[in-house]
């Protein structure tokens, strides 16, 4: 590996899908999984779907396409309303989108006529996020509009919160979603499929059954691929694992430094202002790893005793003075993410990503000594495989050795 990886757990991820969709399903609601915080990547909407999830949600064409072409034919969601542009895309590779300009529905209208199908949308109300959506005064006016247009389906309502605005779902909001849909359903004489209550941000009023009736689908990124550690911030989700996803890079220097840089301070390569403490002489490491890669700010260090001091476009500069077991040029660091790192991680196409297969559950880590000689070496470096076991989770240990090269 040349470059920094993302080792994702698939079984994390199937077992994460699994315990949103049962305890869903005792409240009558069906799950789509949201895969785009990966990327789309096939084998993670994989593991969603053997997690139990009744469909797929995308905002990218790049990633429905690459869904597609691997064989994956279930329904998929458009989660981003497309430009005109590609409005025939829509109605030939997705099964619902999720709609809020009438001038689009009408063109998606046209297209669906034009190739002989019904495209169905869910219409999106604004219930004060201030993402996109229909303002509720125009909801009804709009529905009367759509209901004109051949080639296009009503098939639901559904709302966006927290993802802009940080307005939270409240009972308060999501009856007044439930309240629109049942008005739509009268004026419309039609019964809705869907009444989508929003993302993961929803998941604390399910477990509170307070999730009010009438909400039959929700839409959920972060809580399968993350467990939840964003959405449940106060009070983990027993049920969900962390950690389904890591990054990993290379340290390629090692020197004792002093904290405080030297000279007439300015701007650095991204406009900003760094503030220093003086700590004296320190260890500091960099690692292969930049903000093309992540956002580095969302990165969480594994190893014991390491600290992210910052970044720039190719260069993570880490103090490792404390890090244990001791760190030398070659060694391999990682980070947990935050949804936002993760999402950067996996689109930027110089991370590697790594997806393991059948990864055992435990509890908490595990150690393997290695134990091998100098003609060993060259073959073990050669297969990678400290690298291959610290991706499912061993810590591995090298007797009489600082540091391993494999």
């Amino acid at each position: 590996m040349s470059g920094p990886q993302v080792a994702i757990d698939l079984g994390r991820i199937e077992r994460n899908a699994r315990a949103v969709v049962d305890r869903a399903a005792l409240s009558g609601i069906k799950v789509f999984g949201v895969t785009k915080g990966s990327c789309g990547l096939p084998q993670v909407a994989r593991a969603m779907l053997r997690g139990g999830v009744a469909g797929l949600a995308e905002s990218r064409f790049e990633n429905i396409r690459r869904l597609r072409e691997s064989g994956i034919g279930c329904p998929i969601m458009l989660l981003r309303s497309p430009p005109l542009s590609r409005v025939e895309e829509v109605v030939r590779t997705v099964d619902i989108s999720l709609q809020s300009e009438l001038e689009i529905i009408r063109e998606l209208s046209r297209i669906a006529q034009r190739v002989g199908r019904v495209h169905d949308i869910m219409l999106m109300v604004d219930l004060g996020d201030l993402r996109e959506g229909i303002w509720p005064n125009d909801l009804l006016p709009t529905v009367e509009r759509v209901l004109e247009l051949p080639g296009v389906r009503i098939a639901g309502l559904g709302t966006n919160l927290t993802c802009f605005g940080a307005i939270m779902p409240t009972e308060e909001n999501l009856n007044q979603l439930v309240a629109y849909a049942y008005k739509v359903e009268r004026l419309a004489g039609i019964s809705l499929d869907w009444v989508s209550g929003g993302n993961s941000s929803s998941l604390p009023l399910l477990l509170e059954n307070k999730l009010p009736a009438g909400i039959n689908n929700l839409r959920i990124g972060e809580a399968i691929l993350q467990g939840g550690y964003e959405t449940f911030r106060e009070e983990p989700w027993k049920e969900l694992e962390f950690n389904a996803f890591r990054l990993t890079g290379d340290l390629i220097e090692v020197k004792v430094k002093p904290s405080l840089p030297i000279g007439e301070s300015g701007y650095d390569a991204f406009g900003n202002q760094p503030v220093f403490i003086d700590e004296g002489d320190r260890l500091r490491g960099i690692a292969n790893i930049g903000r093309e890669d992540t956002m580095i700010e969302g990165l969480v260090p594994i190893n014991p005793g390491v600290r992210v001091l910052g970044a720039s476009s190719d260069h993570l500069v880490l103090d490792i003075t404390d890090a244990e077991p001791p760190l030398v040029v070659g060694d391999r660091v990682s980070f947990h993410m935050n949804y936002g790192a993760l999402l950067t991680a996996m689109t930027s196409e110089y991370v590697e990503k790594a997806p393991m297969h059948d990864i055992a559950d435990f509890t908490g880590r595990r150690m393997v000594s290695i134990v091998a000689d100098e003609t060993a070496g060259p073959l073990l470096a050669k297969q990678s495989v400290g690298t291959r076991l610290e991706q499912m989770q061993f810590d591995v240990a090298c007797p009489n050795r600082r540091s391993r090269p494999w």
